[in-house]
C-alpha cells in the first residue's frame, strides 16, 4: 500500500481526523508532548483536526483538552458528535428492545458488558484493568443492575474479552441483527455494538457535508476495524504499522492505496505529520 501523499499531494489538504486508541495514544494510553506539538503545528498551517475514537464524550473530551486546539468530536464509534463547544451536533441511540435483546443473549457469555448511556458509563461489574485505561481522563464507569436499568438513550454496548470468546457471541448477534444493529471488533478483545448504520465514516460524512470540506481533501488515521468506513471516505487514507491484520486484509481486498505509518509505540502520528504532511504544507 502506497502513500498517495508520499507520491504526490494532488489535493490541498483541510481536515486531518484520527482514532485515540492504538493511533494517536501510545501502548500507555496516553498522548506524549510530541504528537501534541505535531497537532498544533498542523492547526497553525490552517488544517483542522478532529478526532474519530470508540470512546465516550466525556472520556474524549478531557483527553482534547491536552492538545490545545479546538476540534469537532466523533465519539462512541459515531453515534454521537460534539462541536467544539461540546454541543450535541449528532445522537443516534439504539432502539430499547434491540438493546434488550443484546442483554439477553448476551448473558450466557464469560464476557465483561458496559452500557454508554448518555453521559454515563454503566457496567454490572468492576473491571480494574478498563479503569486504568481511562485513567488520562479520569473517566469511570458505575456499577448498575442491567436488569433494573431503563435502557432509553443507549448509545453503545460493548464486550470486553478473549477474542476466542467474543467471536461466537459475534457470530450470534450478526444471525440475529443483520439490518438492525451495527456489530464491529475495535480490536480482538473489544467487541461493539451501535444502531444501525452508526460508524466513524457516516458521522465523518456529516461532519464534511456541514462543513463545505472534501472527502479528497481529508486525512484519515486508524487501526481498527472500526475505522474502516472514515478511511475508506478519506482522500488520504493512513493506516497504522500495529494495525489488526484484518484491516490491511480488508484495505487490500478494497484496493485502497493506504499509507502505513510508524506504530503507535513510536509515535506515529506525530512522525506522520512532521515528515509527510507538513513539509507538504504552505503557510496560509
Amino acid at each position: 500500500m502506497n502513500s498517495k501523499l508520499n507520491l504526490q499531494l494532488r489535493q490541498a489538504v483541510d481536515l486531518v481526523v484520527c482514532d485515540l486508541d492504538g493511533t494517536l495514544l501510545n501502548p500507555d494510553h496516553k498522548v506524549t508532548p510530541r504528537t501534541i506539538a505535531a497537532v498544533r503545528a498542523l492547526v497553525d498551517q490552517g488544517v483542522q483536526f478532529m478526532i474519530a475514537t470508540g470512546r465516550h464524550y466525556q472520556d474524549v473530551y478531557l483527553i482534547a483538552q491536552q492538545l490545545g486546539v479546538e476540534m469537532d468530536l466523533i465519539t462512541s464509534n459515531g453515534a454521537r458528535v460534539h462541536d467544539r463547544h461540546g454541543r450535541v451536533l449528532y445522537e443516534n441511540h439504539m432502539p430499547e428492545n434491540l438493546v434488550r435483546e443484546v442483554l439477553e443473549i448476551s448473558s450466557g457469555f464469560e464476557i465483561h458488558r458496559n452500557l454508554y448511556q448518555q453521559d454515563l458509563w454503566l457496567v454490572e461489574e468492576p473491571h480494574e484493568e478498563l479503569l486504568a485505561i481511562h485513567d488520562t481522563s479520569g473517566f469511570e464507569y458505575q456499577l448498575t443492575d442491567f436488569a433494573q436499568l431503563d435502557l432509553t438513550h443507549i448509545d453503545k454496548i460493548y464486550f470486553t474479552a478473549a477474542h476466542e470468546v467474543l467471536q461466537p457471541l459475534e457470530h450470534t448477534l450478526r444471525r440475529r441483527f443483520a439490518n438492525q444493529l451495527s456489530i464491529t471488533f475495535t480490536s480482538p478483545e473489544y467487541l461493539e455494538i451501535m444502531n444501525f448504520g452508526v460508524c466513524k465514516g457516516r458521522a465523518l460524512e456529516m461532519i464534511l457535508e456541514q462543513k463545505a470540506l472534501r472527502p479528497e481533501r481529508t486525512v484519515a488515521l486508524g487501526d481498527g476495524m472500526n475505522d474502516k468506513e472514515m478511511l475508506q471516505l478519506a482522500g488520504y487514507p493512513v493506516v497504522m504499522a500495529n494495525a489488526a491484520e484484518s484491516v490491511k486484509t480488508w484495505l487490500n481486498q478494497a484496493g485502497i492505496s493506504a499509507h502505513i505509518a510508524r506504530a503507535n509505540s513510536e509515535e506515529g502520528v506525530a512522525h506522520y505529520l512532521e515528515t509527510v504532511l507538513l513539509p507538504k504544507l504552505k503557510p496560509n
